[in-house]
């Protein structure tokens, strides 16, 4: 075996190459498949890699050697799925992974022409070339059925382009099997391959039981690849959708439509692969939608590459080496750098080779084969006889001709992987045969600096050959004094100086993640800066998300663009939603979980459970949750070596430390990656650990809301629930209601399967609750349905009662009175009889104000002083239940009381029934009513005390806002603007933005009761201020929604508006029509228009 690092050949048994000293692969001791030497179980038969097999017991065959005929597959499959013992390894997981289903074309047909034997041997020898299709590009073999074959890419182990790996191998299938077809003895028809890739979640894992069991994958992307290789004609790549959206880049498509499958529900786009684009765009971020930044925030960076360009053409050789993860900008610098390069006077000399490593894994002397090409000046399809006309061309450039030509070009052509055509090289040691590379590597450069500075850039490293870095370390060392720059580009790894020499001066160049203003920059130079100003909240959310690495940052807008998120109108960009998806985009997904893959099994392990705490998380909670406490240590080491964990500032043993992982999306990908119960299962460890550390009865908000969501995602969801409740009651005591109904929210999720239990429905009544204030009337109304039918079935009439008088007032908000009145007819009825004296009170007192707004102001004092009685009533059995609900209903009722008396004269009395409602609820925190009380007092001032009306309007305005009651700052605001443009000249400035805003609310929330208050008085303004036209058409407006309800004080300034502006412009009989219309409504009512007019909005 050939090491995979130098190339040097590795006798059997050597557990380390003993050129290099790189770790070599291990055979499985119970089935013989070659492991990678980090796996400690086998990846075919799930045993323990090492472990000697059971005596007696044959060896299972491997899964790239097992062939199934194609008469036993449907008993094969049955026999599995009806299999006791069934279950995935313990390292199973969920994955994006693109499976490849192979088929060869008229196997039936062959085998019945073919004599067995023959048949067999051509079946094997074309596994042998597919599976080395497969394996060439990264790929897993799974299994063979029959003349079938499932291949996998990126499981067990995740690459960042799977997709494209499996289009190349799948390619690469169909002309190996062409070539078998050409030299194999067969009927005389074409062997041909028809194929189906489709990348998607599964589930892979241990399948199987006893020596059957072996890894493989389950899940619909697998069906469905099989079905795009049913539909493909021979000689046919059929690929789904994500994986042509991930390849689009790279490879030409012909699009077949949507298809439908039998059996499955919708439909598949389906896309015929056609070639490789000679012509690859880029495949990530948003340059392939041809939008593009300057570089922003490697300022320092840049400036220091070229200092040191500047010394090495001073004949002082450099090597600078550029460090950061995938996606953090290096090869954006480097592109910036080479373009400074070109631009600069003082370079315009210097020689600029570039090569990039390949992720496919680099042959020996593959990284010093790039760079030869690169200088040469060969392209991608060059062929042979190409490539060595090109390097004698170079060579003639570079003045070595004759003897020295002919010596070291059969050395070069090793390099460049042309072979040894003349076998000049047979008889050479390998040894020796690598100095002698060595030497003309060096003789090249040494030629190309005699004619100017060289700038060498090889980017990716971290995928170049052993033997290729020792060639170049070779060179450094012994070109110390020329006008020499090695550019490297590498992601962080504990072997990443490799190269480093002690002879020539080194930089290196540690990329930082973007700060946020960066981060900003980055957007807004991409997108504009009026968009990131207006879509400020998404941002963050990107920004988070992407924690400082450029790429992830255009990878997440990318995905908001195709989503519809983010659309370009002209030379601009909107934001039409403002929500971040959460699922992480494919390419970033792929990316990270290939770092994760890399990881040893225990310290991988460790890191999920981690994962699975938090962003953030204690050495302590992760001790008491893992299943290895004895490996924390090294296993924390191990993850802060590889950068996927970090220390967070902190003193202490590791015991005490506290740690975080260095990208959220890394934290979230390896999240994702664990099987469902995997994951509850670490859940409930955390949460019961997080209980014995906070106690029994846990009284902190943090404590409350991380019990609530490691219970709610385990399987104990009902004590999460009541975690998540306990903490949304907590927010909104605080009337952080925004945070109060996430956690609501997430309690009712996490009780889905439960059925309406108590706490289920007193969650969902708190939703409602808070919703209907906020705006969001449907859902309120929703939730107060169910939790209705809920009680009616359990014969609850005092809680049925309370849901019907809550969606009365709803139905009363939105201008459907009749209906309200039936809701609360209803709760009357109900509560007759009922020893419930705080609902009673309740629902007196929201009749009360029912009546005020219907215009019979005696009424509603009538009902809110039985309110009032109702609670004064209250005996100490009742007390101990009732203490904030008694507050909240004597300060509605001192509200309500207030109004009406103000309509029956009696303002002074009103003023004090207001001010102690106000002094109520404030005390016992009841901001909600607070805010009613100030809308009310804001008017009754006005009579009174001009410049306390304005206070008051902006310090209830202050308590609207902090409790996000949109309802209410609609209500004064409109109060402001009276105020301002009655008493003061702020009126353009203040008063007229403030009815605005008013409107605004009133009309995005469909408040209907109150609109025509906001209409009214921007009418006014306008009125006063001599723009009739304006005035006339707010007041008509006004007057149409007025109608709905009939609202008396809502009415009268409509017709009394409309009547004073057509006396204005002469229209007399329109005038005395809408005088009438307002004396009519104050006589049905029994109102005084005057009160009417001094005091015109009142609740």
């Amino acid at each position: 075996m050939d090491c995979a690092g130098c190339g040097f050949e590795v006798e059997g048994g050597y557990a380390f190459c003993p050129k290099c000293g790189r770790r070599q692969p291990v055979p499985c001791a119970s089935c013989g498949y070659i492991c990678a030497p980090d796996f400690e179980f086998c990846p075919k038969c799930g045993a323990s890699v090492g472990a000697p097999a059971k005596a007696g017991e044959r060896p299972a065959p491997t899964l790239d050697r097992t062939i199934v005929p194609p008469s036993r597959t449907s008993s094969l499959l049955a026999n599995i799925e009806s299999a006791e013992g069934l279950h995935p390894v313990s390292d199973a997981d969920r994955r994006t992974v693109t499976v490849l289903f192979a088929d060869l074309c008229g196997f039936t047909t062959l085998s019945e022409q073919l004599d067995p034997e023959v048949m067999q041997a051509l079946q094997n020898e074309l596994f042998k070339e597919l599976t080395a299709a497969v394996r060439n590009f990264g790929g897993f073999v799974d299994k063979f059925i029959g003349d079938a074959l499932l291949a996998l890419f990126g499981a067990p182990v995740a690459h960042e382009d799977d997709p494209e790996r499996a289009l190349r191998a799948a390619l690469d299938m169909i002309a190996r099997t062409a070539r078998l077809g050409e030299r194999a003895p067969h009927s005389g028809s074409p062997l041909m391959l028809h194929i189906g890739i489709n990348t998607g979640p599964v589930v892979t894992g241990g399948l199987g039981i006893g020596a059957a069991r072996s890894y493989s994958v389950t899940g619909d992307t697998v069906n469905t690849a099989q079905r795009l290789q049913s539909l493909a004609a021979p000689g046919q790549v059929l690929v789904g959708e994500l994986t042509h959206r991930l390849t689009r880049h790279a490879f030409s498509y012909e699009s077949l439509g949507d298809v439908v499958f039998r059996g499955k529900a919708g439909s598949v786009l389906v896309h015929r692969l056609d070639a490789p684009l000679a012509a690859p765009r880029a495949a990530r971020g948003l340059e392939a939608l041809g939008l593009g930044a300057p570089i922003i925030g490697r300022g320092a960076e840049l400036n220091r590459m070229l200092a040191s360009l500047d010394q090495a053409c001073g004949g002082s050789a450099q090597l600078v080496r550029l460090v950061g993860e995938a996606g953090i900008g290096k090869s954006r610098l480097v592109k910036e750098f080479v373009t400074r390069v070109g631009d600069e006077d003082r370079f315009r000399n210097v020689a600029v080779r570039q090569a990039t490593c390949s992720p496919l894994g680099e042959q020996s002397f593959g990284a010093l084969g790039a760079v030869m090409r690169s200088a040469a000046g060969m392209m991608r399809n060059d062929n042979g006889d190409e490539m060595r006309a090109k390097l004698a061309a170079l060579l003639t450039d570079l003045g070595v001709q004759g003897e020295e030509a002919k010596r070291l070009m059969p050395l070069l052509y090793h390099v460049l992987g042309l072979g040894d055509p003349d076998a000049t090289l047979q008889h050479v040691e390998p040894e020796q045969l690598r100095r002698q590379i060595f030497y003309a590597v060096r003789t090249i450069i040494e030629r190309r600096l005699a004619l100017s500075p060289l700038l060498i850039v090889l980017e990716d490293l971290h995928w170049a050959d052993a033997v290729s870095l020792e060639a170049f370390r070779f060179v450094m060392d012994r070109l110390e004094r020329t006008r020499l720059m090695l550019l490297v580009t590498h992601r962080p790894a504990p072997d990443s100086g490799q190269l480093d020499s002690s002879r020539v001066s080194h930089t290196a160049l540690r990329l930082s993640p973007l700060s946020s203003d960066e981060g900003r920059s980055l957007l807004a130079a991409l997108f504009g800066e009026s968009w990131v100003i207006s879509a400020g909240g998404l941002i963050d959310q990107i920004l988070e998300r992407a924690g400082g690495n450029p790429l992830f940052v255009e990878e997440i807008v990318r995905g908001l663009i195709d989503r519809g998120v983010l659309v370009r109108e002209g030379q601009r960009w909107r934001t039409v939603a403002g929500e971040v998806a959460t699922d992480i985009p494919a390419t970033i997904q792929a990316m990270l979980l290939a770092r994760v893959d890399r990881l040893p099994q225990e310290v991988r392990r460790l890191a999920q459970e981690a994962a699975v705490i938090g962003p953030r998380f204690d050495a302590a909670l992760l001790k008491a949750v893992t299943a290895d406490p004895g490996r924390l240590e090294a296993g924390c080491e191990t993850l802060c070596d590889e950068e996927i964990i970090e220390e967070v500032a902190g003193s202490g043993s590791v015991s005490s430390q506290s740690y975080r992982f260095t990208q959220t999306l890394l934290q979230d990908v390896i999240y994702q990656n664990l099987l469902l119960q995997r994951r509850t299962d670490i859940h409930g460890r955390i949460g019961g650990a997080l209980e014995q550390l906070c106690g029994d009865k846990p009284e902190r908000f943090e404590d409350l809301t991380v019990l609530g969501h490691h219970f709610a995602q385990s399987a104990e969801r009902e004590k999460g629930a009541h975690y998540l409740q306990a903490a949304g009651d907590r927010a909104r005591m605080i009337y952080a209601n925004d945070d109060a109904l996430r956690f609501y929210e997430r309690a009712l999720t996490a009780l889905d399967a439960h059925g309406q239990t108590p706490l289920k429905l007193a969650i969902a009544e708190r939703i409602a609750d808070l919703s209907g204030p906020a705006g969001r009337r449907e859902i309120a109304h929703r939730h107060y349905e169910t939790v209705l039918q809920a009680y009616r079935k359990s014969a609850d009439r005092v809680a049925s009662a309370r849901v019907l008088r809550k969606i009365g007032r709803l139905l009363w908000d939105v201008g459907k009175r009749g209906d309200a009145e039936s809701r609360y007819a209803e709760a009357a009825a109900l509560l007759d009889g009922a020893d419930a004296p705080i609902e009673q009170a309740h629902l007196w007192q929201e009749r009360g104000r029912q009546a005020f707004r219907s215009g019979d102001h005696a009424l509603a004092a009538k009902w809110a002083d039985a309110a009032l009685d109702c609670v004064r009533t209250l005996t100490t059995e009742h007390a101990p239940q009732v203490g904030s609900d008694a507050t909240l209903v004597t300060a509605e009722a001192l509200n309500t009381k207030a109004v009406a008396l103000a309509r029956l004269g009696r303002n002074h009395d009103a003023v004090r029934q207001v001010e102690r409602s106000i002094e109520l609820a404030e005390a016992a925190g009841l901001l909600g009513t607070a805010c009613r009380g100030y809308t009310n007092l804001g008017v009754l001032y006005t009579t009174i005390d001009p410049a306390q009306a304005i206070k008051v309007c902006r310090r209830g305005l202050e308590v609207a806002r902090h409790i996000g009651d949109l309802g209410f700052q609609a209500r004064l605001l409109a109060n402001l603007a009276v105020a301002c443009c009655t008493f003061t000249d702020r009126c353009p400035t203040e008063g007229v933005p403030a009815a605005e805003k008013a409107i605004e609310i009133d009309k995005a929330l469909d408040q209907r009761e109150h609109l025509p208050v906001p209409l009214i008085v921007l009418a006014q303004i306008h009125q006063c201020n001599g723009r009739p036209e304006l005035a006339v058409g707010l007041f008509q407006e006004a007057l149409d929604v007025a109608s709905e309800t009939g609202e008396p004080q809502l009415l009268f300034p409509c017709y009394d508006g409309l009547a004073t502006l057509n006396l204005d412009l002469d229209n007399l009989a329109e005038a005395e029509r809408y005088f009438s219309l307002a004396q009519g409504v104050c006589a049905q009512h029994g109102l005084d228009p005057e009160a009417l007019v001094v005091l015109p909005f009142l609740d």
